[in-house]
């Protein structure tokens, strides 16, 4: 324990979580070996994780939960992660299970041997102690009703006494709506009234930067993205807790991006677009504005193109394949004709086209309002060319 004449005590940490080594990758199965690439790129952030526990001196290291995927992990990833703690033995390393890797029978927690060093905090009344640091991680949250009111005297109780450092770990949903499909529901209020000095969550996949009213509750997400809809930054919190018997905890920590890829979601209007040659270059240039060619982009093509004019997507992938690790092309662009002019007609054109833009104003959402949209420009080509390109 660091301690001087002042009784300061000072913890250093790496908080995590959310890592789901042999995650499905289904998003990417279109690809052959992605899946599997990627499968072994989380394997590798494991490693590094491990490295920069390491390289900043760290006293802990947290794991919050969704380590792996319970439905999917295999042996072989077990013996992975268990020679990788096992290459840092002095180094204690607490995990709580997530909803991916939940504890039951069969689970890698219960079934398997962990190195020494490993501390499974498998219900809501363990806690791990680390004396030289005068720390105790506990996974103390209390159960909640429906309405998000806490039970919290048994967490409370978890609380180290002699003035130390206390940390909790939860894995579950923060200051959403309390609804059935939220997993292990807390509010920011309900923490901050625990008094723990630093509260390290996992569930969430974006980062959460000191919440709640006393601005001690983090989330680092996950370390890799792992899906479209997990843009933005990817990494861990390096995290120094100091505090002084009597007194309010200082927390600084920093947050390392580790990312090796980011997931990118582009928009690219190729409207006047004549060609695929011209479409790819709006491509590129939309690409290379936005990333490198180590992320992966679903690039969305938009406007209104020359009616006699089709993107061909699969051209286009064949062009960008050395311009990204992976990339997707949803065609939404739209043949350019004028509705407005075509509604006012008399006979069968005009009358098809009146009742498809009524339902296209009637659509529940914007996916039925493309498919009703998608419907009448196949239509007007039918009428007015005969045959249907698709």
């Amino acid at each position: 324990m660091r301690e001087g004449v002042d009784c300061l005590k000072r913890v250093k940490l790496l908080h995590c979580g959310d890592l789901h080594l042999d995650a499905p990758f289904t998003s990417l199965a279109d690809r052959d070996g992605m899946p599997e690439q990627r499968r072994q790129e989380l394997k590798r952030m494991l490693g590094r994780i491990i490295n920069l526990a390491v390289s900043e001196n760290v006293d802990l290291l947290l794991l919050c939960g969704d380590l792996y995927e319970h439905g999917y992990v295999r042996k072989s990833t077990f013996h992975f992660i268990y020679e990788q703690f096992r290459k840092i033995p002095n180094l204690p390393v607490i995990i709580i299970p997530g909803n991916h890797d939940p504890l039951s029978p069969d689970s890698l927690y219960s079934r398997c041997e962990w190195p020494e060093n490993v501390h499974i905090l498998k219900n809501r009344t363990d806690f791990y102690e680390h004396t030289l640091t005068g720390t105790r991680v506990s996974a103390g949250m209390p159960q909640t009703s429906s309405t998000g009111e806490a039970v919290a005297s048994h967490a409370v109780s978890l609380l180290s006494t002699r003035g130390g450092i206390n940390i909790l770990l939860h894995h579950g949903t923060l200051d959403m709506a309390f609804s059935s499909d939220a997993y292990q529901p807390v509010s920011s209020a309900e923490l901050d009234e625990l008094g723990f000095d630093y509260c390290a969550l996992g569930h969430f996949h974006s980062v959460i930067r000191g919440a709640g009213r006393s601005e001690r509750i983090f989330n680092a997400g996950s370390p890799e993205p792992l899906g479209f809809d997990e843009e933005g930054e990817h990494g861990v919190f390096i995290v120094t807790i100091e505090k002084k018997e009597d007194e309010e905890s200082r927390i600084h920590a920093d947050f390392r991006r580790i990312g090796q890829r980011r997931f990118i979601n582009l928009e690219v209007q190729v409207g006047g677009c004549l060609t695929d040659e011209q479409a790819v270059s709006a491509v590129v240039a939309a690409v290379e504005g936005a990333g490198g060619a180590d992320d992966l982009y679903s690039v969305t093509l938009q406007g209104y193109v020359n009616r006699n004019f089709r993107v061909d997507t699969a051209y286009l992938l064949e062009l960008l394949k050395d311009k990204a690790f992976y990339i997707k092309i949803n065609d939404r662009t739209m043949p350019d004709y004028d509705f407005g002019s075509i509604a006012g007609e008399p006979g069968l054109r005009g009358l098809f086209v009146r009742k498809m833009l009524d339902r296209a104003a009637n659509a529940i959402d914007e996916e039925g309002r493309q498919l009703v949209m998608k419907a009448l420009y196949y239509g007007i080509e039918a009428i007015d060319e005969g045959s249907v390109c698709v």
